[in-house]
């Protein structure tokens, strides 16, 4: 392991201001803290929970780009990234958990101010950086109706809130080093108020080599905000994003390699090149590069105190390579990705009284496929070189829409918190034009407009769009028995759907031909998969301490399995499957005392299908009440920070219990203890600048060989034929970081 100058940047420097202006929820202070509480408050008929700037700040890690770093100290929440940086890896879906469920399909579990921006596969995972964000929102079990947005919202979702230009002139700047070549350069510029007008910059820039094997990581953001309130009534603001990121990828463990860390946790992709025919193997073969533009706005204008009209538009283009190496079939694939998404929410809010709001609206939001994939190249290693040989994967697929208007009631009636809210959704996937027949690749080259206008549509693997029409109903009733102590019920439907039937078909297309199966006999048989969530809990208050233990249960329908069916006499994804997820979380927070405070979020998650399925040939699967893979039964979590005059010291730990490789139940990964330790310094008036905080950061402090990710499908496919593979955490690293404010 390779070291340089300890030092760790930190998240939200920009965020720690003295005097607080605010915008909506959008909090602007004028200097750095270190205290302040992990959890905030959060509205009474909104049960989730917001990270603060103390916990963007502590609990971001020294790449201060992921969300998730700081939302998995959550009760139920289990994300471990695979290196130090927070990548998400691989590109192709986010190795986020909650409660048990991963996300499906082609959307992303965050949100940027309630825009569902997010989506995979491909880039932008991390184009925010964490020094711009002002707090974060997750929901979990209940969702309101105007948060419940995007492609898929099955597992919850994490609302990011931006944080708006400041008010002040102000320029923050922070520079960090660390273990594996790590550093991370940040700066901001805020304008201040110019008449009705405020603006901000920001620049940062990450890179990192793996901590195993050959290869690194190189990460750019760019962001522009403006602000513009020319009085009480109206307000607009726009913001802009780019983002590049180009790393190496981590090599995939077989369950044996993961058995025996010992030997191989620091295996990894081959670094000299290879000279012999199919030797797929090579790390230069295995990276990802994409670059990312986004662009989100908010205008809201209030015509009376007891209304507001808030409309949001968003979009997002996405651009890159994604290259992995298929051993079995000894090719090199690059996955080419181009794809954008764009939409709208539209919002009007009406208080009659207290014990009476409405909110009504309306959501658009387009994007285009992947996935599935649409554009597969495959390679041949020849001589050591990468020879073309045609198209894994070929199509022209069209969009998929989604719209929903939605309504919402709810109030305060004597001690009664209540808020009901209903959406009316049009789910529609895209047409999906495959022209890759059979085991003919049909282009003589590489350039996709060129393969498609040269090949002909296979209309055995082809189909027109296909619509779902779905009521989301949320509910939220919770009742105050005094000042600090409220007992809440709620409930919430989410949903999600898998796109793997079609690349399934088209890899397999023999098989269903020769059974005289279409793609659209298959195709229409496909259902939206639906949760039905309720939470039952309360929430307490013992001096400064927030206590809050929750029971859930999720009921899942029309989950995907990758069945055989006996009819047919073919294998596929269908959406057969019934689910059930339950469990019981405590978190807690607060202050201890004024010097001390902390948090705590224990959970203990079971999430299983309630039903057997048929393989091939006939044969049963037992799947019926085993655990699903990479979905531990046990989760606690702690940080705590200790404040001695301009000092801060903030250990952590997180302990996940074993979980299993697949549905059956036979693959099983040990548990793991995570522990970090931060410590920051607090100085006034350093070399010119206002305020300065120097941060010292080791994680992974007790270097524990784990297994960080599972890639596994929540379904039987690994029961019969296709393994599941596991990447190793990051191990100990040490970082550091000086962070200014002038």
């Amino acid at each position: 392991m390779k070291f340089f100058i300890p030092m760790m940047s930190i998240a939200a420097s920009t965020i720690l201001f003295a005097n607080t202006v605010e915008l909506g929820e959008i909090a602007v202070v004028d200097s750095f803290s270190t205290g302040g509480q992990f959890i905030g408050d959060s509205n009474m008929t909104e049960s989730k929970q917001k990270f603060t700037p103390k916990s963007i700040e502590t609990l971001g890690t020294q790449a201060n780009m992921n969300p998730y770093t700081v939302i998995q100290y959550s009760p139920s929440v289990n994300f471990t990234p695979v290196d130090q940086a927070g990548s998400n890896e691989p590109s192709y879906h986010d190795p986020i958990r909650i409660r048990g469920k991963s996300q499906s399909g082609p959307g992303g579990v965050f949100m940027i101010d309630g825009m569902p921006i997010s989506s995979n596969p491909g880039g932008g995972k991390e184009m925010v950086d964490m020094e711009n964000v002002a707090s974060i929102d997750l929901f979990k079990g209940y969702i309101p109706t105007n948060k419940n947005l995007g492609f898929s919202s099955l597992i919850g979702k994490v609302d990011i809130n931006l944080l708006a230009p400041s008010q002040t002139f102000d320029v923050t700047f922070s520079q960090g080093f660390g273990s594996d070549s790590f550093k991370r350069t940040f700066a901001r510029l805020d304008s201040g108020k110019m008449g009705d007008v405020s603006a901000f910059g920001s620049f940062s820039y990450l890179a990192n080599d793996k901590n195993k094997g050959e290869g690194d990581l190189e990460r750019m953001n760019g962001m522009l905000g403006l602000d513009y309130k020319p009085n009480d009534k109206f307000n607009a603001q726009l913001f802009a994003i780019y983002n590049s990121d180009d790393h190496h990828n981590y090599y995939n463990l077989s369950y044996d390699e993961a058995k025996d860390l010992d030997t191989y946790f620091k295996k990894d992709f081959a670094t000299i090149h290879p000279t012999a025919d199919n030797d797929v193997n090579y790390f230069d073969w295995n990276k990802q590069s994409f670059d990312t533009t986004a662009l989100m706005g908010k205008l809201e204008y209030k015509p009376t105190s007891s209304d507001i009209i808030t409309l949001k538009p968003y979009y997002k283009n996405d651009e890159g390579d994604y290259w992995f190496s298929n051993a079995a079939k000894q090719r090199v694939m690059n996955w080419r990705i181009d794809h954008d998404l764009y939409g709208a929410t539209l919002e009007y809010d009406h208080a009659f009284s207290e014990a009476l709001k409405s909110k009504i609206g309306y959501w658009y939001h387009k994007q285009l496929p992947p996935g599935p994939p649409s554009d597969q190249v495959k390679y041949k290693v020849v001589g050591g070189q990468l020879v073309y040989d045609g198209y894994a994967i070929l199509a022209d697929n069209d969009y998929h829409i989604l719209q929903a208007p939605f309504a919402q009631l709810s109030g305060k009636i004597g001690n009664f918190n209540y808020a009901a809210g209903l959406q009316y959704q049009s789910f529609r996937l895209g047409s999906l034009q495959s022209h890759t027949n059979g085991n003919q690749t049909g282009a003589a080259n590489p350039d996709y407009d060129d393969a498609i206008a040269t090949t002909s549509v296979d209309t055995w693997a082809s189909v027109d769009a296909k619509t779902f029409h779905t009521f989301i109903p949320s509910l939220y009733l919770g009742y105050e028995f005094d000042p600090v102590t409220t007992g809440y019920i709620d409930y919430s439907r989410t949903y999600g759907f898998d796109v793997n039937l079609f690349p399934t078909y088209v890899s397999g297309r023999k098989t269903f031909v020769d059974q005289d199966v279409t793609l659209r006999q298959l195709w229409d048989t496909l259902d939206l998969e639906l949760s039905d969530n309720i939470d039952v809990g309360i929430k307490t208050k013992v001096g400064n301490i927030t206590i809050n233990p929750n029971l859930f249960v999720s009921f899942v329908k029309n989950k995907q399995a990758n069945i055989f069916d006996p009819d047919l006499k073919v294998n596929y994804p269908a959406n057969i499957g019934d689910a059930l997820g339950y469990g019981a979380e405590i978190s807690a927070y607060g202050e201890i005392a004024d010097d001390l405070d902390f948090l705590v979020g224990l959970s203990y998650n079971r999430f299983n299908f309630t039903q057997d399925f048929t393989g091939p040939g006939s044969t049963p699967v037992e799947t019926d009440g085993n655990q699903l893979p990479d979905a531990p039964r046990y989760l606690a979590k702690a940080a705590v920070s200790y404040h001695i005059g301009d000092w801060t010291l903030t250990p952590s730990i997180r302990y996940s219990s074993s979980r299993w490789g697949d549905v059956a139940n036979t693959q099983k990964i040990d548990g793991y203890t995570l522990v970090d330790f931060d410590i920051s310094y607090y100085m006034d008036n350093f070399i010119g600048s206002k305020d300065a905080i120097f941060r010292l950061t080791a994680t992974n402090l007790a270097n524990q060989e784990y297994i960080a990710t599972i890639n596994a499908a929540d379904n039987f496919l690994a029961a019969y034929g296709t393994a599941s593979t596991y990447q190793t955490g990051a191990p100990l690293g040490v970082y550091g970081s000086i962070n200014l404010r002038f």
